[in-house]
């Protein structure tokens, strides 16, 4: 089926949320810590209607992963590519949810669609995580560096001796990360279903974590301990858990961004 006819309208019923949610809310609203187990939930349910595609989708982004890895100046592919390839997983999900099935192809539906904006969006993750490396090894000093050159043979004397330091610019870096995920989490759902611009996204992004700190912290970690888990029978269980985190960017969007109300919003997926 050629993605370039598909119109997501998000007015049809919704075949995979808890509750028909359809007026979108601009900035997105507070919906509660709990709200962490429904958008986990939420994509459990999505996935177990098609798993099939799911984990064939999710099998072809992970080959792709390997492929760059191995390809010269490319490293950064995954990080500067990944709301391209977010997009097409919540492109899929938006259109199980009005249809009850999905286009396997819509995993490169971002290549065809707001390319610029979603690249854009994988930029400045990217240059927020660097700005956090670069941080990272100013406050760790040496302890860092020396760490990384002796990576085989480090010193476990050493390692203790600099255990505090090497914490503290550990934990600066995970702030950068959580400040860059803030920034671009909900951005590729706001893209390419509201039609906005890269600064209206990724501000707008920003707005609806600051709402939702403690159920974005509590899905993290239960969203952490799940991957966790999965990896332990051979990692067998990312075939489930994997395109299962990716839905979440779209059931989180949904319960943040819309409310169940009588007047009905279209999506601006339309090729």
């Amino acid at each position: 089926m050629d993605t370039q006819d598909i119109n997501f309208n998000s007015g049809e019923s919704n075949v995979s949320l808890k509750k028909e949610k359809n007026v979108f809310i601009p900035g997105g609203r507070a919906v509660g810590a709990g709200a962490a187990t429904e958008w986990i939930g939420s994509a459990w349910g999505v996935f177990k209607a098609q798993p099939m595609r799911w984990i064939l989708m999710g099998l072809i982004y992970l080959a792709i992963l390997i492929i760059v890895q191995f390809l010269p100046f490319l490293g950064i592919f995954s990080m500067l590519f990944s709301s391209v390839f977010f997009a097409g997983f919540i492109a899929a999900a938006e259109q199980q949810r009005i249809t009850g099935e999905f286009d396997i192809e819509l995993i490169f539906y971002g290549f065809k669609n707001k390319l610029g904006s979603l690249v854009a969006v994988g930029g400045l993750f990217f240059g927020i995580y660097i700005l956090g490396v670069i941080a990272a090894v100013i406050v760790g000093g040496t302890s860092i560096i020396q760490l990384i050159l002796s990576a085989e043979n480090a010193d476990p004397a050493f390692v203790l001796g600099s255990l505090s330091t090497l914490l503290f610019a550990f934990l600066i870096l995970y702030v950068f990360i959580m400040v860059a995920t803030a920034f671009s989490w909900f951005a590729p759902s706001l893209i390419i279903i509201n039609g906005l611009k890269f600064g209206e996204a990724v501000s707008m992004s920003l707005s609806a974590v600051k709402k939702n700190l403690f159920g974005g912290f509590i899905f993290f970690l239960l969203m952490g301990i799940l991957l966790l888990i999965s990896v332990i029978p051979l990692f067998l269980g990312l075939f489930i858990t994997m395109p299962m985190y990716m839905i979440t960017c779209y059931t989180s969007y949904r319960s943040i961004f819309y409310a169940p109300e009588e007047n009905k919003e279209k999506s601006t997926i339309i090729s």
